[in-house]
């Protein structure tokens, strides 16, 4: 179950004699090849009806190819540019930026950045983190590019609004030019704030969520500013269409991640699933892959049994801490483990290293490929299931595919649980949101004599 960007091995979550009881049998993934397939005719029939677009971002990319090219001209233009996002449109600009970019991007000399401006990722309203980003940023330099998918987020609106109130008193007529929006095409305050202001906006298609939108502007504006390969991208998304298209879950590599995971939740009482980048450039996605799923199962309304909480970690910052984690859980786990093979920068240990003998001479990519050995390998000690998500490198076709297949996968997750994680409306959070701020505004109002 393999091509080129990517691979999925399941075997560490199968029934085997390591995971005799915990795992999943080859009979339980054949009882589910008939709902499998129709929920596969489900996703097809909506996507022709136009409810579901993200299958499809990755050939119609009419959009994704001018925030391209406006992307060329904006980099030429500006020392740095801040990115303007919260909740799923934050993670996505992350998981795109946090694999593809360099990692010290804006420590580069313009020179090692190939001319590319500084892209600065503000993921939250919070007033002092806003303002001391305000203070350290001179407006007259910085492009803002804010990303809201429907353009009614009250943080992402707060985000937009005062940087809008600090460019056009700092920089007066033609504060415009330095203002980007990416959002729904018709509506929402966003979109209507660049239409009164004759803003650059790019649209974001409303049958494509904001969870799914990795290959729309939201994850590839930032990104071809940044100076990412955005066709490359595009292009491994469509390999891994191509990949994952066919019925059967059991030799589709994007459905039969879904359904082993569906049965160790269901069948198994499995409900923490853990998605962990053994390579620390993917633990951006691995967070995105974990709300992706989280959030699109949780929009099911059946089998609560099948629900389940999805979290993220680091193989390189979180291993022995979550190692004791597993160890002292109550057999409710199980791992999606992320992990890339040849890396663009290694080093060797130094020879001499104090307390590091065992280390000498060996490459830095070498030790992190033991500790993800060591890992999987204290998984089947445990009896905890794996699935291992292998790409050959962190690159643009293999990130783009990755992204593709986790779309697909959270989906047909979510078709399996009864669920439908395409359903529009303002989230749960927005609405407790809303309510406060109206409350607010109503016990302040001045009555009139």
């Amino acid at each position: 179950m393999s091509f080129d960007a990517f691979m999925i091995d399941a075997a560490g979550a199968l029934e085997s004699p390591t995971l005799p009881h915990g795992g999943v049998s080859l009979g339980e993934l054949d009882g589910l090849v008939a709902r499998g397939r129709q929920v596969h005719d489900d996703l097809l029939l909506a996507r022709a009806r136009g409810q579901v677009g993200f299958g499809d971002l990755y050939m119609l990319g009419k959009e994704a190819m001018r925030a391209r090219e406006a992307a060329e001209s904006l980099a030429a233009r500006f020392d740095s540019v801040a990115v303007l996002a919260t909740g799923a449109e934050a993670d996505v600009a992350a998981s795109m930026l946090g694999a593809l970019a360099h990692p010290f991007h804006n420590l580069l000399q313009s020179s090692g950045r190939a001319g590319r401006p500084r892209v600065v990722l503000v993921d939250t309203a919070d007033a002092d983190h806003l303002g001391a980003f305000l203070e350290a940023f001179p407006i007259e330099q910085t492009l803002l590019v804010s990303l809201s998918k429907g353009g009614t987020d009250p943080q992402a609106l707060t985000q937009f609004a005062v940087g809008r109130d600090v460019a056009k008193k700092r920089i007066g007529p033609g504060f415009q030019d330095h203002l980007v929006v990416v959002t729904d095409p018709r509506s929402g305050a966003l979109r209507e704030a660049a239409l009164r202001d004759g803003l650059l906006a790019f649209d974001v298609a409303s049958n494509v969520p904001a969870r799914y939108a990795a290959l729309t502007p939201i994850g590839l504006l930032p990104a071809a500013i940044a100076g990412i390969d955005v066709r490359g991208v595009l292009g491994g998304a469509h390999g891994a269409a191509e990949r994952t298209a066919g019925e059967d879950l059991r030799t589709n590599p994007a459905y039969q991640l879904a359904a082993v995971l569906h049965v160790l939740a269901s069948g198994r009482g499995r409900r923490s699933h853990m998605f962990v980048s053994a390579a620390e450039g993917l633990s951006s996605t691995a967070e995105h892959m974990a709300r992706l799923f989280e959030e699109s199962i949780g929009a099911a309304p059946g089998e609560p049994s099948a629900r389940r909480r999805c979290e993220s970690a680091s193989l390189a910052r979180d291993f022995s801490p979550l190692v004791a984690r597993i160890a002292a859980s109550k057999g409710d786990f199980a791992v999606v483990l992320i992990e890339s093979g040849k890396v663009s920068r290694d080093r060797a240990m130094p020879k001499d290293g104090p307390g590091l003998e065992l280390l000498a001479g060996r490459n830095l990519s070498e030790i992190a490929l033991t500790t993800s050995s060591a890992f999987r390998r204290f998984l089947r000690e445990a009896g905890v299931p794996c699935i291992v998500v292998r790409l050959p490198a962190i690159s643009p076709q293999s990130v783009g595919a990755l992204h593709m297949a986790s779309m697909l996968s959270a989906a047909f997750a979510a078709g399996l649980c009864g669920g439908e994680p395409f359903a529009a409306g303002r989230s749960a959070g927005n609405r407790l949101l809303d309510d406060e701020l109206a409350g607010r505004a109503q016990a302040t109002e001045v009555p009139r004599s």
